[in-house]
């Protein structure tokens, strides 16, 4: 069944917002960041369950206790894109075709708008403040500091979440932001390795209800793990998250840096080479498998995928000119070593195992883009800053 044309949350808050700056341009209000809604909370409602009202609403049903069989997060329970829960309305079903609406290039309507405009680098600030907030940052080494090493199972947990998001056609975002939930609560709470997998899966319900209206329930999560954890754990698990992050859900991800970036390189009267984005955002994607780039801010994270994307495409040229670091407001030499770790992931040689998002960007309709070759190295002159003429 078709996926019904719906618009996030996060998606609406934003074009609101911009038609309220717009409104209000004397007032000086300019707060329409994508996705960047918090709302504040209570302690005691936080631990009562979701009270935002896009959110959705947590069941306040107790937990069920632990689950009588240990999961295994290498790979989905089910299989995606098998029959699952019915969704209302509609029922996760095959690949969302790029170009649909929340297609994989689909930029957020507030990208270009002309009510917008006049505030683009007012909310290209705001994100970028928002990214840095040490509340919205996770530990760097957290699976040592927080986890004792005893985890170790990160890459597995992101992979299995990256498979289940395609297979039950979940928006792209809902990815980004679930890992983010994940990485943050890990950061300064002990999970042992058998609720692993129950984390990532309420995360990923949480997302789920800040970024799609018709979000699939409870239940439908819990089914995905094979029943390994009941409606109550995933609620209760649920609560748990919301209550740590005290409801600051809409956090900027790489994907929301990237999506500006590649449209503010495109310009207004270029066509869109879908095959250069494409390529960009499979990147992304890949970049999530590996703990070591939590080290680096998202934007930094979605220009380094421009620059290792640009190089793919074209290896012979120099990815990075002026052009694009006015628009990402890096110089080669801010992000090189980001640019070295996702030219690794992208050449298979850090976790070449987790097929989910490689096999994903295999398919026709995702112009087959994990399948280009990229040159072993990057040219050390392309990783020189630029002169300026004048400078």
């Amino acid at each position: 069944m078709a996926r019904p044309r719906t618009r996030s949350v996060a998606r609406m808050e934003a074009t609101a917002a911009a038609a309220a700056a717009a409104a209000e341009e004397e007032a000086g209000n300019p707060d329409g960041a994508e996705g960047a809604a918090v709302v504040a909370v209570a302690p005691e409602a936080a631990a009562e369950g979701p009270n935002e009202p896009n959110a959705g609403e947590a069941s306040r049903e107790p937990d069920a206790g632990q689950a009588s069989r240990e999961p295994d997060v290498a790979g989905p329970s089910r299989q995606p894109g098998a029959a699952g829960p019915s969704r209302e309305p509609g029922a996760a079903g095959g690949p969302r075709q790029p170009g649909a609406a929340g297609g994989p290039w689909q930029l957020v309507p507030n990208a270009a708008g002309p009510a917008v405009a006049p505030y683009v680098e007012d909310i290209d600030r705001y994100l970028r403040s928002l990214e840095a907030e040490e509340s919205r940052r996770p530990i760097v080494n957290y699976d040592q500091e927080i986890q004792g090493g005893h985890i170790n199972m990160r890459g597995k947990l992101v992979n299995w979440m990256a498979e289940l998001v395609y297979g039950f056609n979940l928006w792209d975002n809902i990815l980004y932001l679930a890992v983010s939930y994940v990485d943050r609560f890990l950061s300064r709470n002990v999970v042992n390795r058998e609720r692993l997998q129950l984390l990532g899966t309420s995360a990923l319900f949480v997302a789920s209800k800040y970024e799609d209206r018709c979000h699939p329930s409870a239940r439908f999560f819990s089914s995905i793990t094979a029943d390994t954890y009941t409606t109550q754990q995933v609620v209760a698990m649920e609560a748990n998250i919301l209550s740590f992050l005290n409801f600051q859900m809409g956090s900027p991800t790489v994907i929301t840096f990237l999506r500006r970036f590649l449209f503010s390189c495109r310009g207004s009267n270029r066509p869109i080479n879908i095959r250069l984005e494409l390529m960009c955002i499979y990147l992304a994607e890949l970049s999530l498998l590996d703990d070591y780039n939590i080290r680096f801010l998202p934007s930094i994270v979605a220009a380094a995928c421009l620059f290792v994307g640009k190089f793919t495409r074209n290896p012979n040229t120099r990815p990075w000119n002026l052009s694009v670091q006015r628009i990402t407001g890096y110089k080669v030499s801010d992000i090189e070593d980001c640019i070295r770790s996702i030219h690794d992931l992208q050449a298979g040689r850090k976790w070449s195992n987790l097929r989910a998002i490689r096999s994903k960007y295999e398919d026709d309709a995702f112009e087959r883009v994990s399948t280009i070759p990229s040159p072993n190295t990057i040219k050390p002159s392309f990783l020189r800053d630029l002169k300026y003429v004048n400078g």
